[in-house]
Formats: structure tokens, C-alpha cells, sequence
């Protein structure tokens, strides 16, 4: 593993997901107090640009994995452009060597997705025996993730399915009646300690958190060790994508490096975060590359 600043923010290369599950369970579930992993794609690094606070969660988290290839194309432009000699003629190659890594598409064992860490961690758990817990947002008409007055906890779909898929995971309960605010953070650690009650535990292995980022990492920081969770994960749609309310793009996109065109025709109203994704984050990191010429 080694780690790299891509616009500030920092991202831990050079693992495939056995490595990092690896580090979870041989590091962060037998070291003492409480540790957090950030799943960061190109929406969370611009999103640090403005966000100090946000920025300084995900530099100081435990793991900081690659979620998308635009982190990892980021990466490896940033080690080419490198080699460039720093002339008149660096502009022109290095925008080449841009487009170059981005039209070359396949697949990349560095990416770790959200969802793909979430079914592997869950597959952990069920295997090793160690408990888990689901905190989402308010279900709303579409996703999960918006927010609405219904007192309905949707994180019973996302327990069912997953312990479905997993017969022996530990699933200690999951809320999704709380807001991701400040003003609900008691009665939800409330809630989260009743289910542990229930259960005869003092802790948690492993909480996931969906209120989308930055929301769900700054609630990690500020609550986490009240729980106390040893492990615990922003992983943003991801129950959308589990229980079937949002579909992943499919391989002929993810190939070509277009999931972003498929999720824009899809969820339009997700034009703005899109847009960040692409084409922002790769002129940013572009343009970033030009200082000091």
C-alpha cells in the first residue's frame, strides 16, 4: 500500500480487495478504539476543495480506498506527467496523456467500491462471526437516500436481503428513522445501544453508514467511539444499489468508463454531482499539473 495526494486528499493505492480486507480484519478489528475507511472517488475530492473539514476526515482516516477510476486514471497521470520534461510542450503533453488514459477503459483491481467493500465485508462478517450494523437516511419515493417524514425503518429491507446472502452474518439491526444531523445524533446512538442490548454486546465490529458523503463521515467522526464501532464505513447509495432501487450501469459502460452517461440518463436531478465527477475532477487534476510551469 502506498499513499498518494491527489488535489490534497489523500488515497491509498496499490491494494486489491483481499489486501484491504486484509487490513480490516488483521489491523483495524484487533487494534484498540474505534477506526473509519473513506471510500473516495473524484465527488469526494472536489467536494474537500471547498470542505476543510471534510478534507481533513478523509486525510486522517484509516483507509482512504479508490472508489472509481477516476481517482486511479488521476494517479497515474499525476506518475506520467512527472517524467515530462517542464518546457513549453509540457501543456500540449500532458492534456495528450490525459485523454490517452482516458480513452484506454477495463478494469482496475485498485478500485474498491463501496458496494463491492459492503458485500465482501458482510461476507467477512457472516464467515468470522463478527457483528454488524445498517444506518441509512429517512426512505423517501425513490432512494433511500431522500429523506422524508416516514417513520419506516427501510434498513429492515437491507438486514433481510443481506442476511439472506449471508445466513450467518451477525446483524446486530439497522435504522433508518433518524436524520443525519447533530439534533438526532443521541436518539440514534440510543437506538444503536438498545439493539446492542438486545443482542448482549458491548460494541460493534462493523457499522455501515449511508447518509452520502460528507454527511455520513462527519457523523462517523463525531459518533463512532459512542457506540463504540471499531470499524465503520461511509458507503453513500450503496443500500440503493442492495435492495434494488438503483441499478448499476452496465459492464459495456463500466468498461468504456462511462457509468457517469448512465447514471446521468438514469438520475438527471444528479446532473450537479455528476458534473463533479466529470468533467470537473479530471480538468481540476489537469490543471493542477500546470503550476508552476
Amino acid at each position: 500500500m502506498f499513499s498518494k495526494e491527489i488535489l490534497g486528499v489523500r488515497v491509498d493505492f496499490g491494494m486489491d480487495m483481499e489486501q484491504v480486507l486484509d487490513v480490516v480484519e488483521n489491523k483495524l478489528l484487533k487494534e484498540e478504539g474505534t477506526h473509519y475507511i473513506c471510500t473516495t472517488n473524484p465527488e469526494f475530492i472536489i467536494e474537500a476543495q471547498k470542505n476543510e473539514h471534510f478534507k481533513k476526515i478523509i486525510n486522517e482516516s484509516d483507509l482512504s480506498v479508490p472508489d472509481g477510476v477516476g481517482v486511479i486514471y488521476a494517479k497515474d497521470y499525476l506518475e506520467k506527467v512527472l517524467t515530462y520534461k517542464r518546457d513549453f510542450l509540457f501543456p500540449i503533453k500532458s492534456f495528450l496523456a490525459g485523454l490517452m488514459l482516458g480513452a484506454k477503459g477495463g478494469q482496475h483491481r485498485e478500485r474498491i467500491t463501496g458496494v463491492d467493500l459492503t458485500y465482501k465485508l458482510c461476507d467477512l462478517a457472516s464467515k468470522k462471526g463478527y457483528s454488524v450494523f445498517f444506518l441509512g437516511s429517512r426512505p423517501g419515493k425513490g432512494t433511500i437516500k431522500e429523506a422524508t417524514s416516514s417513520d419506516k425503518n427501510n434498513m429492515s429491507d437491507v438486514s433481510d436481503y443481506l442476511s439472506k446472502l449471508y445466513p450467518n452474518l451477525n446483524v446486530v439491526g439497522g435504522a433508518s428513522q433518524f436524520n443525519r444531523t447533530e439534533e438526532d445524533d443521541d436518539i440514534t446512538i440510543k437506538y444503536v445501544k438498545e439493539c446492542m442490548n438486545r443482542k448482549g454486546i458491548g460494541g460493534l465490529d462493523i457499522l455501515f453508514v449511508a447518509y452520502g458523503h460528507p454527511y455520513q463521515e462527519a457523523w462517523i467522526t463525531r459518533n463512532s467511539s459512542k457506540i463504540p464501532a471499531k470499524v465503520s464505513i461511509g458507503v453513500g447509495g450503496t443500500f440503493d444499489y442492495i435492495v434494488g432501487y438503483s441499478n448499476p450501469a452496465p459492464e459495456k459502460y463500466v468498461k468504456r468508463n462511462l457509468g457517469w452517461l448512465y447514471r446521468l440518463f438514469k438520475q438527471p436531478w444528479r446532473i450537479k454531482r455528476i458534473l463533479n465527477a466529470f468533467p470537473r475532477f479530471p480538468v481540476k487534476v489537469f490543471l493542477s499539473s500546470l503550476k508552476n510551469l
